[in-house]
């Protein structure tokens, strides 16, 4: 044996005893995540897991090894970690079990929604809105249920709102839309006919398997009773419940998910505008572009009705747009001008308004 072959057998004994530890590292993952459920403990300790990061670091320094790799290594080991202990409670709830009906529940965050439910232990009905079929129908599938989730297009909402307040319905009814505003005026009236109702909107889409670093805004509608349940469901998960306003909801979403399609779409229109092969560009495509390439093909696969949806219905769309075009015409006045000190400046300002003393 070759003094290389003998290096390289050496490796692989390294890489079988290390795939060996991190199996026993998840194993133990999930002991410390079924032993948090059962102490009512939150999945999620920032503190320890800075304190593990911070171990790591000056681990990284006594070894001579490279700092960024160790923090990377890290990383992946306490995301996987997390991963493995919200499998044993992603959908955790201590309290009663509920009849909940969905309206919509065939789509494909409606299917979400069931699947979570019932591993909670509720009952979970299905009512998908058919334009041929009676009001009553609505009824009969609600009659007897404590939570309607509506999960319909964003366009229908309003209308399946407005039908329920007319049905002298008992429970509490919420829905999933990702645009709040133009609800307003459905929830209003539902609250004087004494529906009770609020509203929330999970950041993520359905193909979510976990909770952690998911992010859902709870949006008050007037009755603080309903959005205190409803916030139940999912107190003992990992997801982060954020409280906003509907109209406050809007202005950060036109942001959060207008700002990110739009700049994607205008991405892949200009792309297209080129007149090059998607395979020519690809192939010279740098590390940036790849990266934002990742970013935009979920954008491009997504289904247009909503994408236009989101646009179109947010009272905040305009004023943003009017915004991107001010200032992608303000960095392309720098450029023509000749300007490289105000390019130098814009960068600088969002590093230091991204990352806070940044050193880099």
């Amino acid at each position: 044996m070759t003094q290389l072959e003998h290096l390289r057998k050496r490796i692989r004994k390294i890489d079988a005893n290390l795939l060996k530890l991190v199996a026993s590292r998840q194993e133990t993952a999930k002991a410390i995540g079924q032993q948090k459920k059962q102490e009512g403990i939150a999945l999620r300790d920032w503190n320890v897991e800075r304190q593990v990061m911070d171990r790591a670091a000056q681990q990284a320094t006594e070894l001579g090894l490279p700092p960024k790799s160790v923090h990377d290594l890290m990383q992946l080991l306490i995301t996987a970690a997390r991963d493995e202990q919200e499998r044993v409670s992603y959908s955790s709830y201590r309290g009663t079990a509920e009849r909940i009906l969905i309206i919509g529940g065939r789509g494909k965050m409606g299917r979400w929604f069931a699947d979570f439910f019932g591993n909670q232990g509720h009952s979970v009905s299905i009512h998908d809105p058919d334009a041929g079929a009676p009001e009553s129908a609505l009824a009969d599938a609600l009659d007897g249920t404590s939570f309607a989730l509506i999960s319909t297009p964003l366009d229908v909402v309003p209308q399946v709102i407005k039908q329920i307040a007319a049905m002298d319905y008992g429970g509490i009814v919420f829905d999933i839309a990702s645009l709040k505003s133009h609800l307003k005026p459905a929830t209003t009236r539902a609250r004087m006919a004494n529906l009770t109702l609020t509203s929330i909107h999970p950041m993520f889409g359905p193909d979510t398997r976990t909770l952690s670093d998911q992010v859902i805004c709870i949006c008050d509608c007037g009755d603080s009773n309903a959005t205190v349940k409803v916030e139940a469901f999912f107190a003992d998960t990992a997801a982060t419940l954020v409280r906003l306003s509907l109209d406050e909801h809007d202005r950060i979403v036109s942001y959060v998910l207008g700002l990110s399609h739009l700049t994607n779409l205008v991405f892949t229109k200009v792309l297209m505008a080129s007149g090059l092969p998607f395979e020519k560009i690809n192939k010279v495509g740098s590390t940036t572009f790849h990266s934002q390439l990742v970013t935009t093909a979920t954008v491009i696969r997504e289904n247009p009705d909503l994408y236009y949806a989101i646009q179109q219905l947010n009272p905040f769309s305009a004023e943003l747009r009017e915004s991107f075009q001010r200032e992608l015409a303000t960095i392309s006045g720098w450029i023509s001008d000749d300007d490289a000190q105000a390019f130098r400046d814009m960068m600088q300002a969002g590093k230091q308004w991204m990352i806070a003393n940044d050193t880099n």
